[in-house]
């Protein structure tokens, strides 16, 4: 497997993000190791969020 570690959270202002933006329409929320498209990404890392999204890090298994 990769090394992720280069993927660190370092300098940030806010450390968790708004709960309110989970919600219908809203943020959908995930967990590392989260799969998706029936296993084929895997979640790895939380990337950084903003006012409209939430990036992440995910392995593509193929």
């Amino acid at each position: 497997m990769e090394d992720l570690s280069i993927y660190c959270d370092s300098n940030l202002l806010y450390n968790q993000e708004n709960m309110s933006n989970y919600c219908p329409s809203g943020f959908h929320p995930v967990c590392l190791n989260d799969t998706f498209k029936d296993g084929r990404y895997k979640l790895h890392h939380n990337l950084g969020w903003g006012g409209y999204s939430t990036a992440w890090l995910a392995k593509d298994k193929k």
